[in-house]
């Protein structure tokens, strides 16, 4: 990372004390510790879940007072996996690809690049806004109770359009099998709640997983109590939907006091980077992820 800040001109040598480097759940936590409320004092826990496009890490930091102010100390190793945002764009891709007709989207994609990204950017507002109106259980939150028994979701079709430079590639009986399946429907791709949530589904199970995996690491070390919180940050964390099925996850094994998000969760990374190139001292410890022994 210093190499290619250096080659990008933004310091002069590469070991520049005018760059320094944190971690992004350190860097949310000290957004928590900072702008939180209630705030972070001494004495408490918190796991940050970052989930952003491609990935989405977790930490478990311990708070405490050090020189008059509250300082950050990892807990746990951080565990990551490939569970973003990215992974839900792709499932939607290919239920419009399928629903419309592959060899026609794939015509349409390639010669209509720009077309295919309004159809994108109308999919991102569906998928910020696809809500949830249920809490269950931690079973229901990870789908061992099956795709119909996940009360997560609900509420009327959402609409992503077809553009007319893609209709004008379909064929009549693409037409015509469309018409049937959504009920006389051509001009969009419906997206029902039960669709919905089979999109999700993977991505966000296996985030459960990883924060559920790292409330238990914390406590296998010998945690005092439950994880004072859960700070979901990250620009999957603006997903209504995710919050619903991350919070179910986390407040059931009891490991845990509450999941918080913040007000621009896609943003605390960046107010956190603020925070500590003002105040470094505030990353207090970190746990080293490997040693070596000489015996």
């Amino acid at each position: 990372m210093r190499t290619a800040a250096l080659r990008a001109g933004l310091i002069r040598t590469a070991n520049s004390d005018a760059l320094t480097i944190i971690l992004e759940p350190e860097a949310a936590a000290l957004h928590a510790l900072d702008k939180q409320a209630p705030p972070l004092v001494a004495g408490m826990s918190v796991m940050v879940l970052d989930v952003g496009g491609g990935t989405a890490d977790a930490t478990v930091h311990n708070c405490q007072a050090l020189g008059g102010q509250a300082v950050l100390s990892e807990a746990t190793c951080a565990e990551g996996a490939l569970c973003g945002s990215v992974f839900v764009d792709a499932e939607f891709k290919a239920y419009y690809r399928a629903t419309v007709g592959a060899a026609t989207f794939d015509a349409w994609s390639a010669q209509y690049p720009a077309s295919l990204q309004q159809v994108m950017d109308k999919w991102e507002a569906v998928k910020c806004s696809f809500a949830s109106d249920h809490t269950g259980s931690l079973s229901q939150s990870l789908g061992q109770l099956g795709l119909n028994a996940d009360r997560f979701g609900s509420g009327p079709a959402m609409r992503v359009p077809i553009p007319p430079e893609l209709a004008r590639l379909m064929t009549q009986e693409q037409r015509a099998a469309l018409q049937r399946q959504q009920q006389g429907q051509t001009t969009e791709v419906l997206l029902s709640s039960a669709v919905l949530r089979q999109l999700f589904q993977g991505p966000v199970e296996a985030v459960c997983r990883l924060a559920v995996s790292q409330l238990r690491a914390a406590a296998s070390l010998g945690a005092s109590g439950p994880c004072s919180m859960v700070l979901l940050v990250g620009g999957f964390a603006r997903s209504p939907y995710l919050q619903a099925r991350v919070r179910a996850a986390v407040v059931a094994t009891g490991l845990t006091r509450q999941l918080v998000v913040p007000p621009a969760p896609h943003a605390a990374v960046l107010g956190g980077a603020v925070v500590y190139g003002f105040s470094p001292a505030r990353i207090h410890a970190r746990r080293s992820r490997m040693m070596y022994d000489s015996t």
